[in-house]
């Protein structure tokens, strides 16, 4: 891969390490907290680390099909 494509990927890669960590955190302070918020606060911190997880398969899917595509372009092309 070129240094253009690369670039987005280490983005996604990056954004989605820091949302995973800040859902496990707030997921921590759900399982250790006591009191009514414990279930908000779980809840809370799954859905942090369910949307990093759907960001990063999202973000690396895409620039796989823009790359298949553009060589099947070029196979096309010859």
């Amino acid at each position: 891969m070129d240094a253009k494509r690369v670039k987005p990927l280490l983005l996604i890669k990056t954004i989605t390490t820091i949302g995973l960590m800040i859902g496990f955190v707030i997921s921590m302070l759900g399982l250790f907290e006591s009191g009514l918020r414990m279930e908000y606060m779980l809840s809370i911190g799954m859905s942090f680390m369910v949307s990093s997880m759907l960001l990063f398969g999202f973000g690396m899917f895409i620039p796989l099909m823009e790359e298949v595509s553009e060589e099947k372009e070029a196979i096309r092309e010859k």
